[in-house]
């Protein structure tokens, strides 16, 4: 029971789970993933390189990976709302949403153009700036012909 107690182990039919007690490590042959659970290994497999998505919405068609996506779609049919903003009255169906909602309010912006000092908000504003890039460069291609 004291060993038990110090590394967060279990004991299920006479195993122990949950506890890496050979400091072994187990790499995924398809990605860099690493870990120390065979299962967990097993489980990221089947879950990201086989193309399965076991998680359905009974309202459409969706599918996906994980649980907690398909839980956020479901959102999106029922009205609900449960991710609330703490700056505003704003809520939203996806966690990811309030994340980008709420950067105009703290002003955050993680997403940097490896070409100039840029930063935006969100991916899309990021990649519109990089095809701004992408333009001017080809108009500078045509003017050097």
């Amino acid at each position: 029971m004291e060993w038990e107690a110090k590394t967060g182990g279990r004991r299920t039919a006479g195993v122990w789970e949950g506890v890496n007690t050979s400091n072994r490590t187990h790499k995924c042959s398809h990605c860099d993933y690493i870990t120390a659970n065979m299962n967990d290994l097993s489980k990221h497999i089947s879950i990201q390189h086989s193309g399965a998505k076991p998680y359905s919405c009974t309202y459409c068609s969706y599918r996906t990976t994980r649980n907690n996506l398909l839980k956020e779609h479901i959102n999106t049919h029922t009205g609900e709302r449960p991710f609330a903003c703490p700056y505003c009255s704003y809520s939203s169906s996806h966690r990811n949403i309030l994340k980008r909602h709420i950067r105009t309010h703290t002003g955050e912006r993680p997403y940097t153009c490896t070409l100039c000092p840029y930063r935006a908000a969100s991916k899309t504003n990021l990649n519109s700036h990089l095809f701004m890039h992408k333009k001017k460069e080809g108009m500078l291609g045509k003017q050097a012909q």
